[in-house]
């Protein structure tokens, strides 16, 4: 099973000149909305604003993906997203603050979990410790899961040391770090990371792969460019669909890569449909660099 858990789901609204979509989105949600096109089923968890989550439940019955939220005070979140010749610009709200007992509550809850794919992604409540990301990871690899982590800052670093089995940084993330301003240094201080899989995405320069010591670069192909809401998650996606379905490296750089790029053409958070996905898989272009 693939289990995706989002801490601090929230409403996308995307504006692009006079058109505005709302969808459900938060890191993990979005995962879970990729794999569903990808006819992968899995489960969501996480973290809920009662106030007005049931528009995330309802729109997670909608595409027909599992659920289930520890429900918490407040209201779920909304992003504003917009599109303006074509570069994006992100108002994010912090989403709900959430008593101790929820959090120990959504812990205890992710223990039922064994021998699973497990992703924690996006960011923590506002109020939440930066250590408990790494709790997380830290109960999920005891229970013999492989972890994908997808977060940012001092929750990232912190969680890193309990050994997740995949990150998928971007640029800026990767930079933080490995606390360098200089991306032309990225390959050599991210091979002294000690982690099984390592993908970075660089928006529209592609991304870098790592994996055995060994680095590969690819670039995008071509693409109608509508909005990068989204696309990371996309890749996030196809890491754990490649996982769960015993693909070989090079089919996983060629997943992630054709999922990023039919992310790209969709608007707001809506997912690409499998076809649209399918088409990029024989144009994407691997480099070994190292």
């Amino acid at each position: 099973m693939i289990v995706t858990v989002t801490c601090n789901p929230a409403i996308d609204s995307t504006i692009n000149g006079e058109q505005i979509v709302n969808n459900i989105g938060g890191k993990g949600i979005n995962v879970s909305k990729v794999l569903k096109s990808l006819n992968c089923e899995s489960f969501c968890t996480g973290l809920l604003g009662k106030e007005n989550g049931k528009f995330i439940c309802d729109g997670l019955d909608e595409l027909g993906i599992s659920h289930h939220f520890i429900e918490v005070e407040g209201k779920v979140r909304t992003n504003t997203k917009r599109i303006i010749d074509k570069k994006l610009f992100e108002e994010n709200e912090k989403g709900p603050e959430v008593a101790s007992e929820k959090l120990e509550e959504l812990k205890d809850y992710l223990k039922q979990f064994h021998d699973d794919i497990i992703v924690i992604s996006g960011s923590a409540p506002a109020n939440c410790d930066p250590h408990f990301y790494a709790e997380l990871v830290k109960n999920a690899k005891q229970n013999h899961n492989y972890v994908i982590l997808d977060c940012d800052k001092q929750t990232l670093k912190n969680a890193l040391k309990q050994r997740p089995d995949a990150i998928k940084p971007n640029e800026d993330e990767i930079l933080r770090l490995l606390e360098i301003d200089d991306k032309k240094k990225i390959i050599a201080e991210a091979l002294k990371l000690d982690i099984d899989l390592l993908v970075v995405s660089l928006g529209s320069e592609g991304a870098l792969f790592f994996k055995d010591s060994a680095v590969y670069r690819c670039q995008c192909p071509e693409v109608d460019y509508v909005s990068a809401v989204g696309a990371g998650d996309s890749m996030v996606a196809a890491m754990a669909y490649a996982k769960k379905n015993d693909y070989s490296f090079e089919e996983m750089i060629r997943l992630a890569m054709a999922c990023a790029s039919a992310s790209v053409e969709m608007s707001g958070s809506n997912p690409p449909e499998k076809e649209r996905i399918n088409k990029f898989l024989d144009k994407v272009v691997i480099e070994k660099v190292r």
